[in-house]
Formats: structure tokens, sequence, C-alpha cells
């Protein structure tokens, strides 16, 4: 979207190099308000829509003999927001420019109301320039592009990653994936017991949050640095998301976006439209999308967890983990000791090893004991889980209450509702 003003013939010329580079074709928008047509009079009205359209085809030819690409200049009637999402979409665009400011004078300072509602409604990723200079440079080669990428370990912020490492097909870019954690959260949902600070992470718990977001991360392809942060927060995530792009100097700052509207996002918050509000560099926003048409990526279990409370019922989930993962593949046998009276027999530890297949070690895979005390067997398998970052969870599932607790439908459910990890429910036999 174009307003013709200098400020976005830069920020137009910044967007294009980058065009170039991938060998795009670029749709140089104009959209003349129906709204503010209508305080015109009729001459008047002509003059100035004139006068726009040669600015816009002006524009174009500059950009065209520029950078050697494709640009259509278009002058459409009608409200901003609106026809540029249904342009953007009858082109199949891949991505949707719009200035940072607002054309209204009271709005500068902060976001348009245009960008957000742009955002809101946007099939496709949308650009939120602020610096086409900075861009300019990265096009050309003057600099890397310095990118903040703020994620939590969802769909949504997975598409927002691919989509920043996807730049690096233009030119360089240093990545600094960061993720805001929450700390009494992250205590809760990993059972740590050590005091929490109200600064910082413990360092313990800031290396299993870097190691999970490294390994969700996978490898980002493409020329450039890729840097991890684990950041303490406490409020409001985007308010953490945009000092921290400042202190790293941060070129553009990328968010996923669900997109919220209504009560939703009033109840649930928008990341992405604080970030807009709130960012002093250029900003990208990338919705949801439609998973089926992404890439899939196939797993690989490396690390599988399987609990048993040493029931024949439970122990069947043990030899179908081995066979989840492969040679060079970790199983962890767990047991997880709840203090009901008569329900937890000695050495835990050495029944534990008895249940070890023997051939897991001829195929390769070890074998690690694990041991913890909690008030509910599935409290502390999803602990568990959390802190060593296995890729799996196997167990039984289906049993009965005077045989084995742990195989309860009710451990299994609470197992599958709260687990970050994929679930393997192994039923009993016909008969058990």
């Amino acid at each position: 979207g174009s307003r013709g003003s200098r400020r976005s013939s830069s920020r137009t010329s910044g967007r294009s190099r980058g065009e170039s580079a991938a060998r795009g074709a670029l749709t140089l928008v104009h959209v003349m308000d129906k709204r503010e047509a209508a305080h015109r009079g009729g001459a008047r009205h002509d003059a100035v829509d004139d006068s726009l359209r040669a600015r816009l085809c002006a524009q174009a030819e500059e950009l065209r003999a520029r950078f050697g690409i494709d640009v259509e200049p278009l002058a459409v009637p009608g409200v901003a927001d609106e026809q540029l999402v249904a342009l953007a979409g009858s082109v199949a665009a891949r991505l949707l420019v719009v200035a940072a400011l607002g054309a209204r004078p009271q709005q500068h300072g902060r976001l348009g109301s245009m960008a957000e509602r742009v955002v809101q409604s946007s099939p496709m990723p949308v650009l939120v320039v602020r610096d086409g200079a900075r861009f300019e440079a990265w096009a050309r080669g003057a600099q890397p592009l310095r990118v903040l990428v703020g994620v939590e370990l969802t769909t949504t912020a997975q598409r927002a990653l691919r989509w920043a490492s996807a730049l690096r097909v233009i030119g360089p870019c240093d990545l600094l994936v960061t993720q805001v954690a929450w700390p009494p959260g992250e205590h809760l949902r990993l059972g740590l017991r050590a005091p929490m600070p109200l600064d910082h992470l413990l360092p313990d718990l800031e290396q299993v949050l870097r190691r999970d977001l490294e390994a969700w991360a996978g490898v980002l392809p493409g020329p450039g640095e890729t840097s991890f942060l684990v950041q303490s927060g406490w409020g409001r995530v985007d308010a953490h998301l945009t000092q921290l792009a400042a202190e790293a100097q941060a070129d553009l700052l990328v968010v996923g976006t669900h997109q919220r509207a209504g009560m939703a996002r009033l109840w649930q918050g928008s990341v992405s439209r604080g970030v807009l509000h709130a960012a002093a560099m250029s900003v990208a926003c990338v919705p949801r999308g439609d998973a089926v048409g992404d890439e899939q990526e196939i797993p690989t279990f490396q690390r599988v967890l399987v609990p048993t409370d040493f029931s024949p019922l439970a122990n069947r989930a043990i030899p179908v983990a081995y066979g989840l993962v492969p040679r060079g593949g970790v199983v962890h046998l767990l047991h997880v000791v709840t203090r009901h009276p008569g329900a937890d027999g000695p050495d835990p530890q050495a029944r534990l090893h008895a249940l070890i297949p023997p051939a897991a070690q001829g195929r390769g895979i070890e074998t690690r004991l694990e041991v913890v005390t909690e008030p509910d067997a599935y409290v502390g398998i999803i602990h568990v889980a959390g802190r060593l970052g296995v890729d799996a969870i196997c167990m039984a599932t289906h049993g009965h209450a005077s045989l084995s607790q742990l195989v309860l439908g009710s451990q299994a459910h609470a197992v599958v509702q709260r687990a970050r990890q994929p679930v393997l429910l192994v039923p009993p036999e016909r008969g058990e």
C-alpha cells in the first residue's frame, strides 16, 4: 500500500530491492478513501484523483528503472484496509507491506489503525515498515538485517520463525529467537521447588527452557547468525519483546498472530497488537494460516518417557516405548512414588532395572531410570517429561482401579490434557 508520500516511497524502495532479489513482482496500490472523497467537490475530487494516479505511475516507473522488476500501479476507491487485503488475495501476494504511520496527523507517534485492521484480517504476512532505509541497505548487501523473532512454542510461532528465516534468501539475516517466560508458570509446569527469583530465571530453569527452544526451532538455514534468548517476564509479553528488540537494535520485530477478534482478543490479549503499538522498529505479523497447506516435518523420537507403577497393565507400555526409538535413542523408565500407604514397594530403582527388555542393549538403546515423589502420578509424569525434554510419552491406559492406579483412564486423560509432547496410549489386551 502506498500513500504517494516521500516516506512511503522510501519504504517501497526498500521492499522493492527485496522483491528484485527474490525475483518477485510488485503491485503498488493507493486506495482513495471514499469517506474523504465525500468531503470534496466534484471537480476538485477529480483533480486530486488524477494527481494521485500520476504520482503513483511515476513512482512505479522509477521502481521499474531502478530495480528491474515488474511493477503494476493501481489506484482504487474504497476503504484502505479492506481493499488492500482483497487486492493482495486476488494477486496471490506472498507479503503485504504498509507504512507504519497513519495518514492523519493525530495518529503520528503511534501505528495507524489501518495497519492494525490489515494485520487483523490479512491471510498473508504483513510487514509494517517504519524505516525503509534499513531494508534497502540490507537488500543491496551493505549490512545484515537484524531480526528479533518473538516466539512461544506453538505452531503459529513456528510459522513466524520460518518466515523470518526465509528472508535469508534475499540477504544475510541475524536472527535472535526470543521467548519470554513467566517464572511462576514454568516453576509449576516443571515442579521446581527452589525459591523463585523475581528478576531472573534460575540457571537450571533457563538451561531447560533454552534447550527446549533450540530443539523446537530446529535448523534455520541461510546466511547470518542465529542466537537464542530466554528472558524472564512478568506482565505483558509485547512490552518485553519491544524492549528486548530495542536493546538488540533490531531492524525488524517478527511475531505470529492468532488474529483474535472481539471478546477473545480482550480476554486472551494480543501480543501482535501490543507490538504494533509500542515497537520503535518495523514489525512483521505472520498469521496462523492453514496448517494443511504447510510443509509438515516428520518427527523422530530420540527420547521417550514411559511411566509404570509395576502393574502388568502399566508394564505393557515398556516394550512399545523401546520400539519407538532408533539406535542411539534413550528410554526413560519412570516410577512416581505417590505416598499412598502400601502403594509402593521397596527399592523402585531395582524394580525398574528389572523391567529393561534384554534386547534393548543389543539394539543400541540407552535406558535411564527415574524415580520421583509427587501427590499424583500424572503430576510426576508431566514434571519429569518437561525437565528431561523428552520427545514423547508412552503409557498404558484403561485399567481398573483395583489393579493399577497409574493406568486409570483419568490418569492418562490428565497427561494427555497437560503434556506438550505427543502421548502414545497403549490399551490392554482383550479380556484384561
